[in-house]
This record gives structure tokens, sequence and C-alpha cells, in this order.
């Protein structure tokens, strides 16, 4: 009996799906942008919640959907909170998920101040956080889901990642027993950040 020949083709270690599911257009921007820069493969998505009522819980349950339909294993869900109700609930549906939120308060322009300065300020809202973001230097003309402000922001993420962190700590530490979704400011966009920079030479 014939012997049959051996597969010379060598097994491709398959990368698993990454889905980064966001709230707003700024996020996904912003994220896009940071995917392109590091050369990063299509295993790793980014997508914006389409839905004519944006809530951080239904970015959580439209997540664990396109989980199951395309096979993803690793999710990230991007919110603010923006004085949004049901935020305890999309934490909770999150955690039950094994879904990473990645959470910024009052909106996810924080993470574009932190590349400029640290800060501890609570912002009470989205403008109020703007006003302070646009006295920064190449920031004056901000506009929202402006894909241009990206290459102002890059070479500054290791401060802003530094910064982030110090706040966060900060305001974790002097607000003992308040959960997450309450806190103001925070922002995790830097885990994120650094994630997607370790992609890079996988």
């Amino acid at each position: 009996m014939a012997k049959r020949p051996k597969n010379n083709f060598k097994l491709r270690e398959l990368k698993s799906k990454v889905l980064i599911l966001c709230e707003g257009l700024t996020e996904k921007n912003y994220f896009n942008a940071l995917k392109e820069d590091l050369g990063l493969p299509k295993t790793i998505s980014v997508n914006v919640f389409q839905s004519h009522k944006v809530d951080c819980k239904g970015v959580v349950e439209e997540a664990i959907k396109k989980a199951k339909r395309e096979g993803v294993e690793t999710i990230y869900v991007v919110f603010d909170h923006d004085n949004q109700a049901k935020r305890d609930e999309a934490f909770k549906l999150a955690a039950n998920k094994n879904i990473e939120v990645i959470f910024s308060s009052i909106c996810f322009e924080i993470w574009y101040l932190f590349h400029f300065k640290n800060s501890t300020k609570a912002f009470a809202s989205e403008a109020e956080l703007e006003k302070e973001l646009k006295k920064c230097i190449g920031m004056q003309n901000y506009e929202k889901n402006d894909f241009k402000h990206y290459s102002i922001l890059k070479d500054k993420s290791t401060f802003a990642k530094l910064n982030a962190g110090k706040s966060r700590l900060s305001v974790i530490d002097n607000n003992y027993g308040v959960e997450i979704f309450n806190l103001n400011p925070f922002t995790n966009v830097d885990e994120l950040v650094n994630y997607l920079e370790n992609q890079k030479n996988k």
C-alpha cells in the first residue's frame, strides 16, 4: 500500500478575534486610528454601537450578540458616564460575561485631557470638560468625532497613560466604597491602549 505524502504545510497559529465595541464615533475613530498606527491585524475589530437609543447596557448586550454570531473571543466595551442610567446594570452584565469595560467619566475626552495634564477635577458635563480640553495647545479647535486629533495626541500617549493611572488611584482612594461607574473623574482607556500596543509584536 502506497504511503500518503507528508503534508509539508506548517500549521499557523490562529489569533483570537478581538472586538472593541464603542458607544460613539469619538471612541471608534480614536481606536481605529491607533489600530492603523500600530499596524494591527483585521482580527482586531473596532465597531460602534448602531442604535437610535444609545445606552451603556445596550452596548454590552450588542457585544454579547456579536460575540456569539462572529466567534469573538476577547471583548471590550467602551462607554462613558455621561449621566446615563443603567451604568450599574452594564457593569454587572459585562462582569458576568467576562467582558472588559473601558469606562470614562464624565466622557471620553478625559482621556484626551490626560495627554496634556494630570487632573482629579470632577466635570459635571461633557461641555464643561471639552471647554477645559480646548485650553490645551493643539486642541483649541477640538470637535467631536474629528479623526485628525489622533495625530496631535499620539506622541503624548506615555504621559497620558501615566496621568490616567495616577488620577484613577487618587480618585479611588479618596472615594472608598464608591462603585467605579459613579466615580468622577475616571478612565481606564490606558488599559486598552496598553493591550493594543502589546498586540503589535504578536
